[in-house]
């Protein structure tokens, strides 16, 4: 039996986004709450003590919250936090580098773990290396609890079921729009995505698994539906009226949805489609404001690729990891993204909106949430184990403590 002394454990509570975690806990629920028990974890004492210093603003008792030390690449002082923890929050990343040991340790310790990974790659390498241990241990490890992919895999979730009461069956399509968000970009995510490419380079074998829009889907699946490649250009979407261009997001995004549809055994049908796009308005300003972002991601794409492009934005542009947006710039930042399906010619919409930034307060949200939907709702999520996707593994039981917490899911 595991001596559980932690509902909750956040490991890298020192980083930027760790530290929004912290601070959201802190703020909505306290320290020193009956509901759950929490404490912090990270790699030096003195950062710990800093932060808690820090969450002293909200909260008084911070200074007692229980600080653990553990690095992500020493597997013993993993096992030292995951063995009395029912949950692991990581925000340590890039994944591919610092997030298998975790994982792995989770696992032997039938301990459940959620992650803001947008990393296909490591996604892939965790089912494939711990879905079955992980069932055996009877834990969840979930995967993508930020804004890649909550409002794609939970936002087509609420859809559908809204689609069922209305219609009596599910949408055999959806269209996610981002329709508009204000935040800013963070070291960290940023170093993510130099990661994946530095990754791919190194195991040109792997290109054909990013390209696979059914990658993540489970063993003997990889092929199976409708979809194809993403967009990769700007196009006039007639159902809509919208300019559309390719979303940055959709990579990781669609590829959780698709994976949700078939750990739940397909209640979306074998012949789904989903897709995701960014939009804008009609005529000339929206047509140019998608030229515009197509060759924004097109140069941060090839940038990235090359050493010496890299190095001139690190010295100019970039933030580097640990750094993000400004308080100011978090909290006048939003989301809102429109979600549109048709089931037999019929159409169903819904808009899930966000009032702050999607990236980084946003996100804090998120991961909390889905966390302690698992530790306070347990009963009410879906009783499976392995490793899986927000839908799969948590549910609807997320719209409403999300929904009470400023992200709002809504029929339109």
């Amino acid at each position: 039996m595991k001596n559980i002394k932690y509902d909750l454990v956040l490991f890298g509570a020192t980083g930027f986004t760790g530290r929004l975690v912290a601070e959201y806990l802190t703020k909505e629920y306290g320290v020193s709450n009956k509901k759950f028990v929490w404490a912090i974890a990270g790699r030096e004492k003195k950062k710990l003590d800093n932060l808690k210093t820090y969450l002293s603003k909200f909260d008084s008792n911070a200074k007692i919250l229980p600080s653990l030390i553990a690095d992500s690449l020493d597997r013993r002082s993993l096992d030292n936090i995951s063995s009395v923890s029912r949950l692991i929050i990581s925000t340590v990343g890039p994944y591919l580098k610092y997030g298998k040991l975790l994982v792995e340790s989770c696992v032997v310790n039938g301990t459940d773990y959620c992650d803001l990974t947008g990393e296909v790659p490591f996604i892939r390498d965790s089912i494939d290396t711990f879905d079955s241990l992980a069932k055996t241990n009877n834990c969840k490890i979930i995967h993508s609890c930020g804004f890649d992919s909550v409002p794609s895999d939970i936002g087509v979730l609420f859809l559908q079921q809204k689609a069922e009461s209305k219609f009596g069956k599910p949408c055999d399509q959806i269209k996610f729009y981002a329709r508009g968000m204000k935040g800013g970009p963070s070291g960290g995510t940023i170093e993510s995505m130099i990661n994946i490419s530095s990754y791919i380079k190194l195991r040109p074998k792997l290109s054909g698994l990013l390209g696979n829009p059914y990658a993540l889907n489970p063993d003997g699946q990889l092929l199976d539906g409708p979809d194809g490649s993403s967009l990769r250009s700007v196009e006039w979407d007639e159902k809509m009226n919208f300019w559309i261009c390719p979303f940055i997001m959709s990579g990781i995004n669609t590829r959780i949805v698709r994976r949700s549809n078939a750990l739940m055994s397909y209640p979306y049908g074998k012949d789904f489609k989903y897709s995701e796009v960014y939009s804008f308005n009609k005529g000339l300003f929206g047509f140019m404001k998608s030229v515009s972002m197509l060759i924004g991601m097109a140069s941060l794409k090839i940038a990235i690729s090359f050493k010496s492009t890299l190095w001139l934005l690190r010295k100019l542009f970039l933030p580097v990891p640990g750094e993000g947006p400004s308080k100011k710039k978090r909290d006048e930042g939003y989301f809102k993204v429109l979600l549109v399906g048709y089931s037999d010619g019929k159409k169903i919409s819904c808009i899930v909106t966000g009032d702050r930034d999607p990236g980084y307060a946003g996100t804090a949200k998120m991961i909390s949430e889905s966390a302690l939907s698992l530790i306070l709702e347990g009963e009410s999520t879906p009783d499976v184990s392995g490793v899986l996707t927000p839908a799969s593994g948590i549910g609807d039981v997320v719209v409403n403590r999300l929904s009470d917490k400023g992200i709002v899911f809504k029929i339109e």
